[in-house]
């Protein structure tokens, strides 16, 4: 392949709960050689949950960008976990709503420049309530708006998050 990147040499320089960061040196295509940073991250879901005319948010502070903002609810994909049941995990702890219906609407690289995380999404219609025990370590506002609205701030940028930008406008092509 004429892209193609081979890894000459890899050196781990983190490993922790979540992801593991490296440096591989690469042989490029013309065969020059070059270093790449990059992290292994666990997988995820994320879930764009609909009820009725509505669609259920969460707001959340994000260290890493030092915001608060306004996503689907996600999480991490556990050990011996399937994507599906672990989106079922995360709207029962985030949203109180265990989902009755789930569709896939594909999966995502949130930034594979440098990442090789995959984010599985889901769209959920139906749905109990469920009480489970959020993270001890998440603190998070549910929100709910109606679909006109949400149509509205989408088509104006205003979800600069990866994964929901991305879910919202596949729902959105749906319709």
């Amino acid at each position: 392949m004429k892209l193609f990147e081979k890894t000459v040499a890899s050196q781990e320089i983190y490993s922790g709960r979540i992801l593991n960061l490296r440096v591989d040196e690469v042989a490029l295509p013309d065969g020059a050689h070059s270093m790449r940073e990059l992290v292994d991250h666990k997988d995820g879901v994320a879930v764009l949950p609909v009820k009725g005319d509505r669609i259920v948010f969460v707001r959340q502070f994000r260290k890493a960008i030092e915001r608060v903002i306004l996503e689907i609810p996600a999480g991490l994909v556990e050990a011996g976990e399937n994507p599906e049941a672990a989106a079922v995990r995360e709207l029962q702890e985030e949203i109180n709503l265990k989902p009755l219906e789930l569709f896939a609407l594909g999966k995502m690289w949130p930034s594979p420049g440098f990442c090789n995380e995959v984010t599985t999404l889901y769209l959920a219609t139906e749905f109990t309530p469920s009480v489970k025990a959020p993270d001890d370590d998440e603190f998070i506002e549910i929100v709910e708006m109606p679909i006109r609205t949400v149509r509205a701030l989408y088509l104006r940028g205003m979800f600069s998050d990866a994964k929901t930008a991305c879910a919202l406008g596949r729902f959105f092509s749906m319709m």
